[in-house]
């Protein structure tokens, strides 16, 4: 059975739709890695269900550091 899970960014309040199964939201709690738990989902969506966060956000926030040799 699939669930449908409408995710509120806590920093746009924009709203996503994310679709997983009981077995797999059963497995991540249980401590399932996320990326394992979930593999069909992409990263931003991964991380919107983790933190809260969505990937607009997350790169506004935490934008790459460039390395420096």
């Amino acid at each position: 059975m699939k669930f449908e899970n409408d995710v509120k960014c806590i920093v746009c309040s924009e709203i996503s739709t994310i679709v997983v199964t009981a077995e797999q939201w059963y497995k991540w709690k249980s401590g399932t890695f996320i990326q394992d738990a979930f593999p069909h989902l992409s990263a931003n969506e991964r991380e919107l269900l983790q933190s809260g966060i969505c990937g607009k956000c997350f790169d506004k926030i935490y934008p790459e550091i460039e390395e420096e040799d």
